[in-house]
């Protein structure tokens, strides 16, 4: 076979042009430890690499977002520890005020020191690190308390990402930690009159006196000439439903029948517990942990014409022992505050009026907003044929006694004196009583409180009376679902208000009252919810008045429920602060399993990722060097084959 200069050639190019891509390649590979570097080299190894590298960066941002989350945990934690020594330091101080051997100077001195605890305590709910506000929820950049121990941030958690579709909390949000609810804890409610079985020697009532003690000793006459004695009472059971009761007993009986038959009045009967305090009050316990809903107002009455349904009509020879005394103002309708029960105007301060009575939505147990049903929020399963009485001097001071809400299901209406006016919801039809909501409730208090009223009894005319008593009176649910009502023309405000049920007087009948903002009720002594920063100046206030027990006879704030009772409550405040603090360590531990999870499987990725996709570089090295050998070797024959000539075969 004849071999020609060209064949040679062509040969000799190939294996250059070959031999040379392969140093070229394990060059490239021994320089950057890859087995490609393009992905047409081997698309299965470049695909697993880019999954591999996708994952490895996943794990990367875990850890981050774990870390960085933890690191904002732990400062959560290291605020909650010195929050609990504080509340230790508080706890001291009003053990310290209980003792009864200060004097009006030592308690005052003893409040100055809880005010600058308590203020410590707000200082370390504004606590931010990195410019970032950590009891704020969501919003970081604003001051969760204030001042006056309002909290202004949001209930919002912040979540850090733990893997695929799946995040952890790392926060504790401001209105869990302030303003939360503890559903393990009991409402408590106790009426604040000292009772005594005997006046003279100042002897507490006991659950053994008779009711002829109690009339005589306690009432606005003193006197039990009568055999049978009347207690009146209006009450929520714990379910959230309103009722009333009339009950008579004879004067021979004891003090512990009454309690029995005041439990026996609720529904069911084993659901509270009624007991007298070592004061001569009566206390009533919810059995159920969590609900909110638990109300209760009581008088008694004997002689003259005690027993008549409606109360308003006792004449001046009945004797009225009252059992609560609040000092508030009646309205019109009531005689007095003996009687007044949930008739009376609401507190006032400066531009603001707010109501007593928390509305509550009984349907989920939590506190009505502005888009709660009126009917959820009432103690009746509806409210079609009742009407609510509303006693007002306005905002120019005018008074009106003649403006009432008549609740209808084919279109519910309020009317001032003679003119009488819709009620339309957003969509423009009357409103039927069972679908209105508290926001239509205070867009009526609004609008009638401004004088500001409806021009045409139809949907235009409405919604403009609405627009225009807005810039007058505002009118909302605050945070605990109280009625507030803003004056925003006035510093000082003329408007008085109250509204009630119209047949608050009458105890003809069981059923119970529709709806009730400003009553004369039994003060709460503990509850599942928290106000953590009011619920401190109550305490405080308490310790400042020298008021040991709930006593409305003390100077100072008959309703402040005293210093041995705030005892019990800080001990509540105590414990709802120790479980956020037990939930944000929690929520660090799993945080820091989450950092450490992801730290091994990076590894694991990167071990993997490896495997895929790295050279074995003693393996491309001794390969190059074969290579490379047998490229020189290939050189050195093509030149030493050009370098023939024809003398070479001669």
């Amino acid at each position: 076979m004849r071999i020609t200069n060209q064949l040679l050639y062509s040969n000799f190019a190939r294996n250059y042009q070959r031999s040379g891509n392969e140093l070229n390649k394990l060059s490239a590979q021994i320089s950057s430890g890859k087995k490609i570097q393009d992905s047409f080299e081997d698309s299965s190894v470049y695909i697993d690499d880019t999954r591999l590298e996708y994952e490895k960066t996943t794990l990367s941002q875990i850890k981050d977002s774990s870390q960085s989350a933890q690191e904002f945990a732990n400062n959560s934690d290291s605020t909650l520890n010195e929050f609990t020594d504080a509340l230790l330091q508080f706890k001291t101080k009003l053990i310290q005020a209980a003792s009864g051997i200060n004097s009006p100077t030592n308690l005052n001195a003893i409040a100055n020191d809880l005010e600058a605890i308590k203020q410590n305590l707000i200082d370390l709910a504004n606590t931010s690190i990195k410019g970032q506000f950590i009891f704020s929820g969501t919003a970081f950049s604003t001051k969760p308390i204030d001042a006056e121990g309002n909290y202004h941030g949001n209930d919002k958690e912040i979540r850090a990402t733990t893997g695929a579709e799946s995040s952890l909390p790392y926060n504790i949000d401001g209105n869990s930690l302030f303003l939360g609810t503890d559903g393990d804890y009991k409402k408590m409610v106790s009426t604040n009159v000292k009772l005594y079985s005997n006046n003279e020697d100042q002897a507490i009532l006991k659950g053994s006196d008779n009711i002829k003690d109690l009339m005589e000793n306690n009432g606005t006459k003193n006197t039990a000439d009568n055999n049978t004695a009347y207690f009146y009472i209006q009450a929520k059971n714990s379910d959230g439903s309103s009722f009333k009761k009339k009950i008579d007993i004879d004067t021979s009986e004891s003090v512990d029948t009454l309690l029995g038959k005041i439990q026996d009045s609720f529904s069911p009967s084993d659901s509270v517990n009624v007991a007298l305090n070592d004061y001569g009050q009566i206390e009533i316990t919810d059995k159920t942990n969590g609900n909110k809903s638990l109300d209760f107002s009581m008088i008694g009455a004997i002689d003259g014409n005690a027993g008549t349904d409606d109360i308003d009509d006792f004449n001046s020879d009945v004797n009225v022992v009252s059992f609560v005394k609040s000092n508030y103002l009646s309205s019109p309708d009531a005689a007095n505050e003996d009687v007044s029960f949930d008739r009376n105007y609401f507190a006032v301060d400066g531009d603001s009026l707010t109501s007593n009575v928390s509305q509550i939505d009984k349907t989920t147990n939590s506190y009505a907003t502005s888009k709660t049903k009126l009917v959820d929020g009432s103690g009746l399963s509806t409210l079609d044929g009742e009407t609510l009485s509303l006693r007002l001097d306005d905002i120019d001071g005018t008074t009106h006694n003649d403006i009432k809400i008549d609740f209808k299901s084919d279109g519910s209406t309020f009317s001032v004196g003679s003119d009488t006016y819709d009620i339309y919801d957003a969509e423009g039809n009357k409103t039927d009583c069972d679908n209105m909501t508290y926001k239509q409730l205070c867009d009526v208090v609004s609008m009638v409180t401004s004088n500001h009223l409806p021009v045409t009894n139809d949907k235009d005319g409405y919604d403009n009376a609405v627009e225009t008593a807005r810039y007058a009176v505002d009118v909302s649910l605050d945070y605990k679902g109280k009625l507030q009502i803003k004056d925003k023309l006035n510093a000082s405000t003329k408007i008085k208000f109250s509204m009630y049920d119209s047949s608050s007087d009458d105890f003809g009948s069981e059923n119970g009252n529709s709806l009730s903002f400003m009553s004369n009720n039994a003060i709460t002594i503990d509850e599942p919810s928290v106000d953590f920063f009011k619920d401190l100046d109550q305490m405080i206030k308490a310790v400042r008045e020298g008021k040991f027990s709930m006593d409305d006879s003390s100077e100072g704030d008959s309703r402040n429920i005293g210093i041995e009772n705030s005892i019990r409550r800080l001990d509540h405040l105590s414990d709802h602060v120790e479980k956020e603090h037990a939930k944000i360590g929690s929520l660090s531990k799993a945080l820091d399993t989450s950092y450490q999870r992801s730290d091994l499987l990076s590894i694991q990725v990167q071990t993997l990722q490896s495997q895929v996709a790295d050279v074995d570089i003693g393996e491309a090295l001794a390969k190059y060097n074969q290579i490379s050998i047998s490229y020189q070797a290939m050189l050195s024959t093509i030149a030493k084959v050009n370098s023939m000539s024809l003398l070479n075969y001669m």
